[in-house]
């Protein structure tokens, strides 16, 4: 037989549990009888927007008060009141939202009501050994009531006399709580919770929340100072934000805020936890990261929404699926916003871009979807100083229709600055070729990232020092002489004379700048990138070939019967030095063999 039955709480029980852990942080208590407070007021203004009442000619105001001597805090505000009944209704019964029963009695939206589960009031026994309301309700012909309680199930009500409408709750304070009878303890609380609340709020006859905050503003009436010193106020020992991103949506949840992406001058100075969370202007906490993905949680800012309850955990952000549309929303208008700024101002971004390149590229390959979206805004400096996104570089190579075209490899050359940018970078470009500049590691997982994600586009990037493309060489046909070798043979034998353990190959390039260049094999290098962890320091000559440019000037005369020829001796200096030379940039080199290189180069110059 079954039987139906119904879960019963025992209040007895439960208050200890509301005291110890309904909130994680004690201080929260002065934040949820503010919001009582204002949502109070809140109502009020809808029931008069509805005509039902007139609207009183007052500052609307939450006042919070103390008394040392009598151990007692007090927060009044003057807005919509109880009645006996509704103190009942909405106070002796916990989880019961008077909220929630507003909207739905008077058919009316939130309007910016802060509390929708009926708790935050019982935030008050943390800290009291006894709580009192006074309240005087704007229905007309209604007695004001006092309800007192002291933390048992028990609690007395009766009326009394009060003129003014509105409610006021008094606290008397447990002996170890008296820090909350504390001028600069108060001020700091209501400070960091209630800064933005939409009414006024004193503690005694300071104003707490003299400014509107800046996201509830019109994008089209801020202007950039208006932002940064928002951002330096609320974050006084930081730099200059790199740029920020203005957010109101209504759809399909409600969002505001403004996100800054701070200064990366000194990236080891970042951290994270300095996203604020408000719900309806009322601080909930600073450790909301987590409603960022982790590659972008060093994101400042502010953002407000009422689809966020007050109660809210880390827990709770990384399981709900709102929060999780929430985060998508964000990467999107930050991926906007950077394609915007490009389009506002390339010569700015492009300041902007060398600092923060790495950390949007790292949340690309995380993320495809930013990915995808950010496309234009990920741009790479040319070997001739100027900035192209991949999509604009394919499409000088290959013409408009390059994705149609699933047949062609779609070569992308790239250069690492301080290594292979110099005139190799200027033998591709006058071949036809653009070079754009990479940055390892972080540009050898973007690199095949890319070509994985565009796999069926045949995109390819290649280091220009990886191999020697075909474009950048003259299509030379040699004569053997009497004993049958070609100039280019009789030059590799040479070189490994003097340098038996290398591996040399000749080739005619279209200059006469270089005379030699070493060449890695494209993916044991990138292997070796993204994987090492001291990328460019230490010996890095693994596994290279040395080409042999035959239409240098030193190189022509190692030749037999060349007008000028070089000695054996001098034939052997030369080759050390263009080698020591081409290795210079891929390895560190003692004092030792610095101060040869010095003197063989002294020697060298006396032979041109």
């Amino acid at each position: 037989m079954t039987e139906k039955g119904q879960i019963r709480i025992d209040a007895q029980n439960i208050f200890p549990i509301i005291k110890k852990w309904l909130y994680s942080e004690k201080d929260i208590f002065l934040r949820e009888l503010v919001s009582n407070g204002i949502d109070a007021i809140t109502k009020l203004r809808i029931l008069a927007n509805e005509g039902r009442l007139d609207m009183p000619d007052e500052e609307f105001r939450v006042d919070v008060n103390f008394d040392e001597e009598k151990k007692t805090l007090t927060i009044e505000d003057n807005g919509l009141g109880m009645t006996a009944e509704e103190v009942k209704k909405y106070i002796a019964q916990i989880a019961f939202s008077g909220a929630e029963e507003f909207i739905k009695l008077y058919q009316a939206n939130d309007g910016g009501i802060i509390g929708h589960f009926g708790l935050g009031f019982y935030s008050a026994f943390m800290v009291s050994e006894k709580v009192a309301i006074e309240s005087k309700s704007w229905a007309d012909n209604t007695p004001a009531v006092r309800w007192v309680c002291d933390g048992s199930p028990e609690y007395e009500i009766e009326e009394i006399e009060k003129e003014e409408r509105g409610t006021r709750i008094i606290l008397s304070l447990l002996d170890e709580e008296k820090e909350y009878l504390d001028r600069i303890r108060l001020n700091e609380i209501l400070k960091k919770f209630c800064s933005y609340m939409p009414f006024s709020i004193y503690l005694g006859s300071e104003r707490i929340n003299p400014s509107e905050p800046i996201w509830t503003t019109a994008v089209s009436e801020l202007k950039d100072e208006d932002y940064i010193e928002f951002y330096k106020k609320n974050y006084p020992m930081e730099r200059d934000p790199e740029f920020w991103v203005h957010i109101n949506a209504d759809y399909p949840f409600n969002l505001q805020g403004i996100l800054y992406f701070p200064s990366m001058d000194r990236p080891e100075e970042i951290k994270s936890d300095k996203l604020n969370l408000y719900c309806n202007r009322v601080f909930v906490s600073s450790e909301m990261n987590a409603l960022l993905p982790e590659t972008l949680n060093y994101v400042r800012g502010f953002l407000d929404s009422p689809d966020i309850p007050l109660n809210v955990s880390r827990s709770f952000l990384q399981s709900d699926a709102r929060v999780r549309k929430i985060s998508s929303f964000i990467m999107r208008k930050i991926a906007d916003r950077l394609v915007e700024l490009r389009t506002e101002d390339e010569e700015k971004y492009t300041e902007m871009w060398k600092r923060i390149n790495p950390f949007i590229k790292i949340a690309a390959l995380r993320d495809d979807k930013f990915a995808q979206r950010v496309e234009e805004g990920i741009v790479f400096e040319t070997s001739d100083g100027k900035m192209t996104s991949l999509e604009e570089l394919l499409k000088k190579t290959y013409g408009d229709e390059w994705r149609e075209d699933k047949e062609t490899q779609h070569t992308v050359f790239y250069a690492v600055p301080g290594e292979t940018i110099g005139s190799l970078s200027r033998l591709y470009e006058k071949s036809g070729k653009t070079v754009i500049n990479g940055t390892p590691p972080v540009d050898s997982h973007f690199f095949y990232h890319t070509e994985l994600k565009k796999a069926e586009n045949k995109i390819d990037f290649k280091r220009i020092d990886s191999e020697l493309s075909d474009v950048v060489k003259d299509d030379v046909e040699e004569k053997e002489d009497e004993n049958g070798k070609k100039p280019s043979e009789e030059i590799v034998e040479t070189f490994k004379e003097v340098l038996s353990e290398v591996e040399f190959e000749a080739a005619y390039l279209k200059t006469d700048e270089i005379p030699l260049v070493l060449v890695f094999p494209e993916l044991e290098r990138r292997f070796r990138e993204m994987t090492s962890h001291t990328v460019g320091t230490g010996d890095q000559l693994w596994g290279h070939k040395a080409i042999i440019n035959m239409n240098h000037t030193l190189v022509k005369r190692m030749l037999a019967g060349s007008e000028n020829p070089l000695d054996s001796e001098q034939m052997g200096l030369v080759v050390k030095h263009i080698y020591q030379m081409a290795t210079l940039p891929h390895r560190k080199m003692d004092p030792q063999t610095l101060d040869e290189l010095y003197i063989s180069s002294g020697s060298l110059l006396s032979l041109i």
